[in-house]
């Protein structure tokens, strides 16, 4: 494998943990909470004012640097919780990855 092949699939599975990182924090947000799902509501929301994200508010990582971890509407500060998450699991399946290569050891 070449190692321009081997830096783009690095990439693309930092990407992919940042999104498994992004779901870990729904369902540790939601899950506590008593009459709260994971899967209802489908979308994701402002704690403080209430209004939907859009999708480029939701991207991990990038949306949380971008607006400074706050709220585009209202302004409301975020916790660094969620970044840190998203972060150390995208990091741990970049990390894993690199040990382990494409191969079916690192899928399972």
């Amino acid at each position: 494998m070449t190692t321009f092949l081997f830096a783009y699939l690095s990439v693309i599975v930092f990407l992919f943990g940042g999104c498994i990182g992004s779901f870990l924090n729904v369902c540790i947000y939601r899950m506590p909470l008593a009459g709260r799902s994971v899967l209802r509501p489908t979308f994701s929301f402002c704690f403080s004012c209430g209004n939907t994200l859009a999708w480029y508010d939701n991207l991990p990582l990038i949306s949380y640097l971008w607006l400074w971890g706050r709220c585009r509407q209202c302004g409301a500060v975020y916790s660094s919780r969620y970044f840190w998450i998203e972060l150390m699991t995208a990091a741990l399946y970049a990390a894993l990855f690199w040990f382990y290569g494409p191969s079916l050891t690192f899928l399972t």
